[in-house]
Order: structure tokens, then C-alpha cells, then sequence
């Protein structure tokens, strides 16, 4: 009986440790969903565009796109993307902020579309950082505000702890990708395996910026309550809001957010109805948690 109760343990032991192990060697491919293009290959966007090219370090190169407004931009939007797909998918996301007078920048990560070089979350980051800089030489006099989507929430929660950001926007974060995958495997050591932390908890605290969190209380990818988490950190004018019945993939679409922003960042359109732009922020959204 005891050597059965031992040959039992061992087992589990052995599949516990192997687990581990394959969550830690093959942590880039659960977590980046890599989507790379030719360096020669078009995309077919309808909005004027223009393509951009950065070196990054070590040796990277970086590629991504300028969407332009169609009137004298505003400024800039610099909308880091989540972990799936490329830039092809960035048009429709960078919509709302056209609408507003705001050229878009948008950018893949390393192994995605056409940006290439060795990853690392140091690596990661400084290439967010060398995105912003560009950004914010290029429109020096104007806005340049930040905006992330899901992973790439945490890429601009770093630059608004690191460069002078006025506005960030966040959309379904989450405490940090530790906590995420804590929630997945709570029985793995996830905080001595993870070679990406990405701890967007830590950059919000340091942020000196106006931030102002999106999070649907239906968002099947990034649980709710991790992105809610990140209320702890938030400073007395930033604002987190619960997008009711919001899911991970349709906060750009929703007119309640889109309205919110316009709001809050004192932006009325021809079609908003003088009725309709007296309502205050967040409107329709969970006033419990829209400050």
C-alpha cells in the first residue's frame, strides 16, 4: 500500500515539474500570438497612412503605421495593440481617435507583422519607450497621448510611468500578467516561471499622468477583477470604469464609451446633440466606479 501511495506521489511529482517546466519554456508562444508579413508585404488599409521604421535595441527593427486624420491633426494617439494579430487589424481600433482630430500610431511588437529581433520584456519596453520618442518629436507643440488594449495596456502603462504623458487610455488591463496567469494555474510558482511580469500595478503607481481604465464586466480573455485591481494604484483624478455587460473585444465599438471619451477629453462632434454632449462622463457605464 505505502509503495503504491509512493509510485503515486512520484508520478504526480514528475507531471507537476514537467508541467512547469513547459510553462516556462514555451511561455512566448502562449503568450505572444505572433502573426509576422514579408518585409515587402502591402497592407490594404482604406485611411491614409504612412508607414514608420524604427531601429530598436539590439540590433531590432520596428515597424509600424501612422494613420492620418483627415483634418490638421490634434496630435497623436499612440495605440499599443494586444498580443494577437498585426497591424492589419489596427485601422478599425484607431477609428474613434480619427474621429476625434487625432493621427494614430500603431505598432507590432517584435515577431509580429513586419518588426523583427530577439524578445525580452527589456527589450519590449524599451521599444514602447523609442515609439513614444518618436512620436513626441514629430508632434512637438501638439498632443501625444497614449492608449493600450490588453497586453498592450501594460506596454503603455510603462511609458506613462516613464515619459511625461498627459492622457492615457487602457483598455481591459490586467493587474499584470503574473496575475493572470495565477488565475489560469494557481498551482504553479507562475512568479518564479515568468520571464514577462509586465506589472502594470507598479507602472500606474508611478504614472503622474491622467489614466482612465475601460474594463467590461463580461470579458471572457482578462478577468474583470484583475483589471479592477488596478484601482488601488489609480491616483485621486484618475478614473476606472465598468463597462456593464462589456466584453474583451467590443469596449471600442460600444457608443457609451466612445461618448465617455469625447467627455472627457472635451471633444464634441457635429452629430452629438447639444443634449447629448451636456451629459456627463460616463454616462450609460457604472457611475460606482466612473470618477
Amino acid at each position: 500500500m505505502l509503495k503504491a501511495v509512493a509510485r503515486v506521489s512520484s508520478v504526480a511529482f514528475f507531471l507537476y515539474v514537467g508541467l512547469a517546466a513547459a510553462i516556462y519554456h514555451y511561455q512566448e508562444k502562449l503568450m505572444f500570438h505572433f502573426a509576422p508579413v514579408p518585409d515587402g508585404h502591402i497592407y490594404a488599409f482604406n485611411t491614409p497612412h504612412e508607414e514608420v521604421r524604427l531601429e530598436g535595441q539590439g540590433d531590432a527593427t520596428l515597424h509600424g503605421v501612422l494613420f492620418k486624420t483627415s483634418a490638421p491633426a490634434r496630435g497623436v494617439v499612440i495605440y499599443y495593440k494586444g498580443n494577437m494579430g498585426n497591424i492589419a487589424w489596427s485601422e478599425e481600433i484607431a477609428e474613434p481617435f480619427l474621429e476625434l482630430g487625432f493621427d494614430v500610431l500603431s505598432m507590432d511588437y517584435r515577431g509580429f507583422g513586419k518588426s523583427r529581433g530577439a524578445l525580452s520584456e527589456a527589450a519590449l519596453l524599451s521599444d514602447a519607450e523609442a515609439w513614444y520618442d518618436w512620436a513626441a518629436e514629430q508632434y512637438q507643440g501638439r498632443d501625444v497621448r497614449v492608449f493600450g488594449y490588453s497586453m498592450g495596456t501594460t506596454f503603455a502603462s510603462h511609458v506613462s510611468a516613464v515619459r511625461d504623458v498627459r492622457d492615457t487610455i487602457l483598455f481591459a488591463p490586467m493587474k499584470s500578467v503574473i496575475d493572470v496567469a495565477e488565475r489560469r494555474y494557481p498551482f504553479l510558482p507562475i512568479e518564479l516561471l515568468s520571464e514577462y511580469p509586465l506589472r502594470n500595478d507598479q507602472k500606474l503607481a508611478r504614472a503622474s499622468g491622467h489614466i482612465v481604465i475601460y474594463h467590461g464586466t463580461n470579458d471572457q480573455i482578462i478577468d474583470y477583477q484583475s483589471g479592477k485591481a488596478l484601482k488601488a494604484v489609480l491616483g485621486a483624478d484618475d478614473s476606472f470604469v465598468t463597462v456593464q455587460g462589456g466584453t474583451h473585444y467590443d469596449l471600442p465599438w460600444r457608443e457609451d464609451v466612445r461618448s465617455d471619451i469625447r467627455a472627457r477629453w472635451g471633444i464634441t462632434l457635429a452629430s452629438d446633440s447639444p443634449e447629448r454632449s451636456r451629459q456627463p462622463a460616463a454616462a450609460g457605464l457604472s457611475a460606482e466606479t466612473a470618477r
